[in-house]
């Protein structure tokens, strides 16, 4: 009868690779495994591990953008505010033709139409982005 155990010279892969894990991780890895339709989990840490896709975005600039788009927005409040306030001032004491002010307030609210605008197209693109890497 033919011998069924191998020494390691003999076998294909002869280097073993061992790692530690928590049982938290450990669970997620053999729910992984059987999501992925794997029988052990030597097989399917050995495919991830060797033709697994690892995605790292950097949403650093993303971050700052829209930190400058809050900033920016805020301030635009802030002009919304002081334009309340003259409105308010000026309907009360009728020193500045009423148009100016309507034309002033007309500005502030298209300005606030560009910004809406530009906010749904950094969304728009970051949301390509994913779809480009496969993220759902």
């Amino acid at each position: 009868m033919e011998n069924l155990l191998m020494n390691d010279a003999e076998r294909f892969r002869n280097k073993h690779v061992h790692f530690m894990a928590t049982s938290d991780e450990k669970a997620q890895l053999e729910r992984n495994k059987l999501q992925a339709g794997y029988q052990t989990l030597g097989s399917y840490l050995l495919k991830m591990g060797l033709e697994g896709i690892i995605i790292n975005v950097d949403f650093s600039e993303l971050r700052g953008a829209l930190g400058d788009i809050g900033s920016l927005r805020n301030e635009f409040n802030r002009i919304g505010n002081n334009i309340n306030q003259v409105t308010k001032h000026v309907n009360e004491s009728k020193e500045i033709d009423a148009m100016d002010l309507y034309l002033l307030q007309e500005e502030v609210n298209s300005m606030k139409d560009q910004i809406e605008h530009f906010e749904r197209n950094v969304v728009d693109s970051f949301n390509e982005k994913l779809r480009q890497l496969g993220v759902d």
